[in-house]
C-alpha cells in the first residue's frame, strides 16, 4: 500500500509538473567556456575566419590564442574561433592601435565577434522557454564601421519562430534610426511578454556587407518581471526642521534622501507639500504683521516646489509644512515618505523644539 501510495504520489507530481507553464531560462548566457546551448551560424558558409567567434578572458581571448595571452587582442592576434575551430588572425581596425581590452559584465568571460569585409551573415542563436511576465536582460557593445553608410550591414538582437526562423520580434537593430554606430559596454532590456508560454528563438544576427563589424556579448538572462519590490526610503531629511523668524517670508528648504531599489538605481524627487491648516493665500492678516499693508490681497503662494529637492515655504507662526518625496525605481514602482518643517510662533517655543529634538537624537 505504502509502495502505491509513493508511485502514485510520483506520477502526480510528475503531471503537475508538466502541466506547469515552462520556467524561463537561458543556457550558458554568461559564456564561462564556450558557446554551449547556442547554434553557431555563417550564411554563406565561405572559408574559415571570414569572422570569428570567440570567447574572451578579461584583458585577453581564451586559450588557444596567440602569444598575446594576458594582453589585449591585437591587430594581426590569432583568436579561437568556435565555428571554424581554428585559429584566425585578427585584422578589424578596432584591434588598431591599442587592441581591445575585454571587460565581461558577469563572470569572468564574454562572447565576441570580430568581422573582416566580406559579405558574410553571422549568427548565434538558441531557443527559449518564455515564462509568463519574462524580461530579457543582456550587455552588448559593438562597433559599426560601415556606420549608416550602408545600411545593409547590422548587428540586430531578434526573437524569431523556433520552427520557421521568421522574425516575430525586433529587440535591436543597429540601422533603427538614432540609433548609435559604436557603443562602450552597454546595458539592454526588452520586455517578452508577448511571447509568454511559448518556446522562441533568441537570435543575434551580424551581416557584414561593405566593411568590419565588432561586437561583444555578455550576460543574457531571462527575469520575472515581478522581481522588481517598491524602493526602500530609509530617510528623508530637511536641511531646516525649524524656520526662524517667523516674517511670513518665503525660505528654500533643501531635503536629503537615503534610498535603494531591487530594480535601480531609484529616482527621488519632491511631489507635495502640505499645511497643518487652510492656507489663506492672499496674503491676508495673519495677526503678526500690520492690517492694510501693501501686500494685503495679493495672491501670495505659500508652498512652492523649485527643484527635485528644494521646496519654499511661507515663515508663518505656528505652521507645519510636511513635505512629501516619491521615489521611482526603473520598474515604475514607487514609494512615498514624509518629512515635516515646522514654524514656531516665539523663540521660546522654537528653543524647546530644538531641545526636543536633540534629546530625541540622544536618545536614539
Amino acid at each position: 500500500m505504502n509502495r502505491l501510495t509513493r508511485g502514485t504520489l510520483l506520477a502526480a507530481a510528475i503531471m503537475l509538473l508538466a502541466a506547469m507553464p515552462a520556467r524561463a531560462q537561458i543556457v550558458n548566457g554568461s559564456f564561462e567556456d564556450d558557446y554551449n546551448g547556442w547554434t553557431l551560424e555563417e550564411v554563406p558558409l565561405a572559408v574559415a575566419c571570414v569572422g570569428t567567434w570567440g570567447i574572451a578572458n578579461t584583458g585577453s581571448p581564451q586559450p588557444p590564442v596567440s602569444p598575446e595571452t594576458g594582453s589585449p587582442l591585437l591587430q594581426g592576434g590569432l583568436a579561437f574561433d568556435f565555428h571554424d575551430g581554428v585559429l584566425c588572425s585578427q585584422s578589424s581596425p578596432s584591434l588598431s592601435p591599442a587592441g581591445i581590452t575585454f571587460a565581461p559584465t558577469d563572470g569572468v568571460k564574454l562572447a565576441f565577434q570580430l568581422q573582416n569585409d566580406v559579405p558574410q551573415l553571422h549568427r548565434m542563436h538558441q531557443d527559449i522557454a518564455v515564462g509568463p511576465g519574462s524580461t530579457l536582460h543582456w550587455d552588448m557593445q559593438y562597433n559599426n564601421h560601415a556606420g549608416a553608410s550602408d545600411p545593409s550591414q547590422y548587428l540586430a538582437v531578434r526573437i524569431r519562430d523556433s520552427v520557421s526562423d521568421a522574425i516575430l520580434e525586433e529587440l535591436f537593430i543597429t540601422t533603427n534610426p538614432g540609433v548609435p554606430q559604436s557603443i562602450p559596454m552597454t546595458g539592454f532590456s526588452a520586455d517578452l511578454s508577448a511571447h509568454a508560454g511559448k518556446t522562441v528563438r533568441l537570435s543575434v544576427d551580424m551581416q557584414v556587407s561593405l566593411n568590419f563589424l565588432d561586437a561583444q556579448f555578455d550576460n543574457f538572462r531571462l527575469t520575472p518581471n515581478n522581481t522588481c519590490t517598491p524602493p526602500m526610503i530609509a530617510s528623508v531629511t530637511p536641511a531646516l526642521s525649524m524656520i526662524w523668524p517667523p516674517n511670513h517670508k518665503m525660505v528654500l528648504v533643501t531635503v536629503s534622501v537615503v534610498a535603494t531599489a531591487t530594480c535601480g538605481p531609484p529616482v527621488c524627487k519632491i511631489v507635495a507639500i502640505t499645511i497643518d491648516e487652510p492656507s489663506r493665500g492672499r496674503g491676508d492678516d495673519d495677526g503678526d504683521e500690520p492690517s492694510g499693508d501693501r501686500d494685503d490681497d495679493k495672491a501670495r503662494p505659500d508652498t512652492r516646489i523649485v527643484s527635485d529637492f528644494t521646496a519654499e515655504v511661507r515663515a508663518v507662526p505656528d505652521r507645519t509644512y510636511t513635505i512629501t518625496v516619491e521615489c521611482t525605481d526603473t520598474a515604475g514602482n514607487t514609494t512615498r515618505k514624509d518629512t515635516q518643517v515646522f514654524v514656531p510662533h516665539d523663540r521660546r517655543k522654537h528653543d524647546r523644539r530644538d531641545d526636543d529634538r536633540r534629546d530625541d537624537d540622544r536618545s536614539e
